[in-house]
């Protein structure tokens, strides 16, 4: 088991939210995806293109606000 996504993967996965058009903000950090944004609308949408996506790896979201 692993703890976390490696790099190669990140940054699909940053690509692939950049490239979608929405305004969010997507960084790498260390083994995780940060993704900003003003409208939880928009982080929805990049949680349901990511499970539409097929990276080939698990992805578990956590939402930090509070």
């Amino acid at each position: 088991m692993r703890n976390g996504i490696k790099q190669d993967d990140a940054k699909k996965i940053v690509k692939m939210i950049k490239d979608s058009g929405l305004k969010v903000q997507a960084a790498i950090m260390d083994d995780i995806v940060r993704v900003t944004a003003k409208k939880i609308d928009d982080l929805q949408e990049v949680i349901q293109k990511c499970r539409e996506a097929n990276f080939g790896i698990a992805l578990q979201y956590v939402n930090m606000k509070s």
